[in-house]
């Protein structure tokens, strides 16, 4: 079990990220750093865009009282810098999708170039045997980094949506690196949870809070999708690590599946893949009559569902191939009810939240 003090590190991490949150608010609404509400945007007034600002300064400064930073730092810290200076400039301008795209490229290549954390292999998808990438090693783990990048990026739809996405693998893979004895990547993660906790409290609709105080906004996006490519590649990326990496794609289903499908979607109806609309899953059932504290809950148990899944698949020993098959038929799945909506709309669930319709469900 985790020790006491351990606790008390993701204790401190959610309160310094609480406090960050709350000195943030004055001076984002005085140099306009806020999300007005305009367009396809759910919420009905001008959110602070503090989020990832406050998640990333509470992780610095609480693995600075720890005493050491994450393993490999000058390196990660770089690209971490590199995503919040791209993630803030959008906040503050809304950047072009090129200009993102090549900061996001810049990070991936200061993983690959500068550390030891790749995607060495992909498992028995086919099975053909073991799929492994040698030289292909750098090209895929720059694939992996932008796309989960991308996907949390592109789940902050919803309050308390992304940051639920986020903190549900987070434990997950905290709990992987206790089983396996890696106490250091173990307490990260708690700290790293711990700050997106904090978020929440601001960002999670509530009974006697019908909207988010601020937002995550493209800073904790794309940081938080860096970060989780970062655990995800240590724990699942080479062939000695704990975790077969079909298994972790099955932990970071549910952005994956979004962002693949949304995609997907958006490119056989001729535009662009990083547009931005309403063709994700959580707008659907918004649409379909689901508040958006339903919305949320589903998706974070759907989240959970396919994560316990994935690690009962890994610890009996179910076939890769096997999985990759399942993850493939969810997509198309996914894919299916984006192309067509009155699927959600015509359940019989939809129909009676539609008739119950809960006050939060007003953005």
């Amino acid at each position: 079990m985790l020790s006491i003090s351990s606790l008390s590190w993701f204790v401190s991490a959610a309160l310094l990220s609480a406090i960050f949150v709350v000195a943030l608010i004055g001076p984002a609404r005085r140099i306009d750093l806020v999300d007005h509400p305009v367009g396809r945007k759910n919420h009905s007034a001008s959110t602070p865009l503090v989020g990832g600002i406050a998640i990333f300064l509470s992780v610095v400064l609480t693995h600075f009282f720890i005493g050491e930073l994450p393993a490999q730092s000058v390196t990660l810290m770089i690209a971490v810098l590199v995503t919040m200076g791209i993630g803030v400039a959008d906040d503050a301008h809304e950047i072009g999708h090129r200009s993102k795209f090549f900061a996001q490229l810049i990070a991936a290549l200061l993983i690959v170039s500068g550390t030891e954390v790749h995607v060495m292999h992909l498992g028995d998808i086919f099975a053909l045997g073991d799929v492994v990438l040698d030289k292909w090693s750098y090209l895929v783990t720059v694939i992996a980094v932008i796309g989960l990048m991308n996907a949390f990026n592109m789940i902050d739809g919803l309050d308390g949506l992304a940051g639920t996405q986020v903190v549900i693998p987070l434990f997950i893979f905290m709990g992987v690196a206790h089983a396996a004895g890696d106490a250091r990547t173990a307490l990260e993660l708690l700290v790293l949870a711990g700050a997106v906790s904090g978020f929440l409290l601001f960002n999670l609709r509530a009974p006697w809070r019908k909207r988010a105080l601020v937002f995550m906004g493209d800073t904790g996006g794309l940081l938080l999708g860096l970060l989780l490519a970062w655990y995800s590649i240590r724990l699942a990326g080479s062939t000695t690590s704990p975790l077969r990496p079909i298994t972790a794609v099955g932990i970071l289903a549910v952005p994956l599946l979004d962002m693949g499908s949304v995609m997907f979607l958006r490119m056989i109806q001729r535009t662009s893949p990083f547009a931005a609309d309403r063709q994700h899953l959580h707008y659907i059932l918004l649409d379909a009559g689901f508040s958006v504290s339903q919305v949320v809950g589903m998706m974070a148990a759907a989240s959970i569902a396919l994560s316990m899944f994935a690690l009962f698949a890994e610890a009996h020993g179910v076939p890769e191939f096997a999985m990759f098959a399942g993850f493939v038929a969810l997509l198309l799945g996914y894919l299916v009810i984006l192309a067509n909506p009155g699927i959600v709309t015509r359940l019989p669930g939809s129909r009676l939240a539609s008739s119950v319709k809960a006050p939060d469900s007003l953005g």
